[in-house]
């Protein structure tokens, strides 16, 4: 747990990102974490942390997301977090710190681009996007790429987009901390974690919110996949390294 603290500057850049832009926040921090702890240990703690950090956005973002599609993405992750969490459970932690850098690469260069095959306005389209992002969620809390592809190709604002994200976080991420606690992948750990971090992580989000309101951006692309594109490739050479060096 002494490792922690070297976490902390991760965590509280991870959440200005989150208040500012609606997402970011796991992606960023799991793959900081990872290069301390086991994916295992990173994915409860940045989802426990998320979790409690989107409750500070649940007031604004209730009436200013689009209900309609929030209940697509919801059911579809209820169905995708199982698989996410058999995952997490079965695969070797060096290997899945790998693939996780690697899955949000990819997604970031979809983000990036204009490739969009799908109608975003079907109803199995925002389903099977829940889906995926539930089983990212679950496995190794990733599963914000999913949903910013799935907003940046839909007809919403960009405030309702922020605001949809928000509430589907909380309840995926709430969804999927209950499913590692039932399969035992949540210890003392935890708590000691959350007390160092959460004060921080709070205050911070609520830094990128006051930046939000103050001067929304004009795309939420130009601000977070950068940042993602440069974490992703440094979780992949640090995670090539451990794989090499075994």
């Amino acid at each position: 747990m002494d490792q922690i603290w070297y976490v902390l500057p991760i965590v509280m850049f991870a959440a200005v990102v989150r208040g500012y832009s609606g997402f970011g926040f796991a992606v960023i921090a799991v793959i900081g974490l990872n290069f301390f702890f086991d994916p295992q240990q990173s994915v409860a703690i940045i989802l426990s942390l998320d979790l409690i950090c989107s409750l500070n956005l649940w007031k604004q973002a209730t009436k200013q997301a689009n209900l309609p599609v929030l209940k697509k993405l919801i059911f579809g992750a209820f169905l995708g977090i199982p698989i996410g969490y058999c995952f997490l459970f079965f695969m070797p932690s060096e290997i899945l710190k790998l693939l996780i850098c690697f899955v949000v690469l990819a997604l970031t260069i979809l983000l990036l681009s204009s490739f969009r095959p799908f109608d975003a306005e079907k109803n199995n389209t925002k389903i099977a996007f829940g889906l995926a992002s539930g089983a990212g969620t679950a496995s190794a809390s990733i599963g914000g790429p999913m949903i910013v592809y799935y907003m940046l190709s839909s007809n919403l604002s960009i405030i309702s987009q922020r605001a949809t994200m928000i509430l589907f976080f909380i309840a995926s991420e709430a969804l999927s901390l209950i499913t590692l606690a039932g399969g035992g992948l949540i210890d003392e750990k935890l708590p000691k974690a959350l007390l160092i971090l959460v004060i921080p992580t709070l205050l911070s989000v609520h830094y990128g919110q006051y930046l939000f309101n103050r001067k929304p951006p004009l795309s939420l692309k130009s601000f977070a996949l950068p940042i993602m594109t440069i974490v992703s490739l440094l979780g992949i050479v640090n995670s090539s390294h451990a794989l090499i060096a075994q």
